[in-house]
């Protein structure tokens, strides 16, 4: 019965919020700092940046490039010097290819070379290549800046979702805390009740009302409560180290609580709102990031699955080219063998077709059954979502 009272006793004391203690740490600041200030969450933001420059990095696969080329032969039985200089200038419209060039040859050709003479200020080309099947309606080079572009996109349920999970770990690391240091009140009063009892003990044995086996069975009692008080002050330091890896100086060095900074009290239950579930569920259905995270993941498989469709497809090409020569005639050899003033001819307009038929394509159906595979696979983690 006297041990059952110094409990209670116990309890009401440290239940009861300590007067020189004031509001103390609360869950709000740490939620800010931690958001503010926790490395990985700032290397999760820094990640924007990153895909941002893939997004360029791929784009860059439409960047113009100069190409030149030079044949120089100044010694042998044909004397003579070319030099081509060409402009290319992919495009996303149907995979077509611009391109300028620009040719200057002089000197002796055979009547089997005879193109390469230009007259005296040079040879100007302009044409377009397009893709009419393969590499139409999509190719590598667009496939990779979707791709780039849905990664980029997907980065913000990626940070929604990391700053949740980390909301979650912060507030658990907090409330180990102040759990923690309420469990230290707890200890030093009841090691206080064990104290207080043992002098009281004491002087009842000396008047002999009390035997004294009682006192020996106390004083072990209080090396006990001794022990537990130190052992749950180790529990509330590591729960306090624990907690620095969220709450944080302004410069981000972490900052270690003391007993001083504990709440006085726990705040009061927050019942739930039973009509507002079914609202709740609805717009996790619709707005919680790991549904857009799969939805996004869904959008790369499809850009995946239409490039390996179209890399099934032949590759018929149409390229268009014209060209004129400037300046003044250069003599040379015709197409006939015989000398001319103006073999290369001054207007050249010419179309080509090319055709590339595939034979076995394992590349491209190892492709279309593996984005297969990675879509199926996405609909059930959306369906367990």
């Amino acid at each position: 019965m006297k041990r059952h009272h110094a409990w209670m006793l116990a309890f009401a004391l440290v239940l009861a919020p300590p007067a020189a203690r004031g509001e103390g740490l609360a869950l709000e600041t740490v939620l800010r700092s931690a958001d503010a200030h926790y490395p990985l969450l700032q290397a999760t933001r820094l990640e924007s940046e990153a895909r941002s420059l893939k997004s360029l990095e791929a784009r860059g696969a439409f960047d113009a490039r100069l190409s030149v080329r030079g044949d120089l032969r100044p010694e042998g039985f044909y004397e003579n010097y070319t030099g081509t200089s060409k402009l290319e200038l992919p495009t996303t419209l149907w995979g077509s290819r611009l391109f300028a060039r620009y040719r200057y040859g002089e000197g002796d050709f055979g009547s089997y070379d005879g193109a390469r003479l230009t007259d005296d200020e040079g040879e100007l080309g302009f044409g377009i290549e397009v893709p009419l099947l393969r590499g139409g309606p999509t190719d590598p080079r667009r496939a990779a800046i979707e791709d780039a572009e849905r990664g980029e996109a997907a980065f913000r349920p990626e940070l929604q979702l990391e700053r949740v999970n980390l909301a979650r770990a912060a507030s658990l690391a907090y409330w180990d805390w102040v759990s923690a240091g309420r469990k230290v009140e707890i200890a030093e009063q009841l090691l206080m009740v064990a104290d207080a009892r043992q002098g009281q003990i004491a002087r009842r044995v000396e008047r002999g009302s009390e035997p004294e086996i009682d006192l020996a069975d106390n004083r072990r009692l209080v090396i006990e409560r001794r022990v537990r008080l130190r052992g749950a002050e180790r529990d509330f330091r590591q729960a306090a180290i624990q907690l620095s890896l969220f709450l944080r100086h302004e410069d981000g060095t972490p900052w270690v609580v003391e007993r001083e900074d504990l709440p006085p009290a726990f705040p009061e239950e927050v019942p739930v709102d039973a009509m507002d579930i079914e609202g709740d569920v609805e717009r996790a259905r619709q707005q919680h990031p790991i549904l857009q995270q799969l939805a996004i993941e869904r959008e790369r498989v499809e850009i995946d699955l239409r490039l390996a469709r179209n890399e099934l497809l032949p590759a018929l090409d149409l390229a268009v080219e014209g060209s004129r020569d400037v300046g003044d005639e250069q003599p040379g050899i015709d197409e006939v063998g015989k000398l001319s003033g103006d073999p290369p001819g001054e207007t050249e307009i010419k179309a080509m077709l090319r055709l590339a038929l595939p034979i076995q394509q394992r590349t491209a159906r190892g492709r279309v059954g593996i984005a297969q595979v990675r879509r199926a696979q996405l609909e059930q983690r959306a369906r367990f979502a």
